[in-house]
């Protein structure tokens, strides 16, 4: 039989508070902003992202923002009267 000692314990117990603390932190994504709800966003795919947040259009993104595609990935849609953007 294996016995644990003190330190052994503390290793353990350690481990499990580190485990337990990262499993509570905010996802990247809840961290993200919502799709907008206004008129501009209603109706409107993924795809059409680029229509405004390319770079030279009229809201483009951040140098630092990823280079993605895949917006709804990140950023959460928001409801306008009761239907999806």
């Amino acid at each position: 039989m294996i016995t644990l000692r003190k330190s052994d314990w503390l290793f353990a117990g350690a481990v499990t508070l580190v485990v337990v603390g990262v499993s509570l932190l905010p996802s990247p994504r809840d961290r993200n902003p919502v799709v907008p709800a206004t008129m501009e966003h209603r109706g409107i795919s993924e795809k059409d992202c680029v229509r405004c947040h390319a770079a030279g259009q009229s809201r483009p993104l951040q140098d630092r923002h990823p280079k993605r595609q895949d917006c709804v990935r990140c950023h959460k849609e928001s409801d306008i009267a009761g239907g999806k953007v």
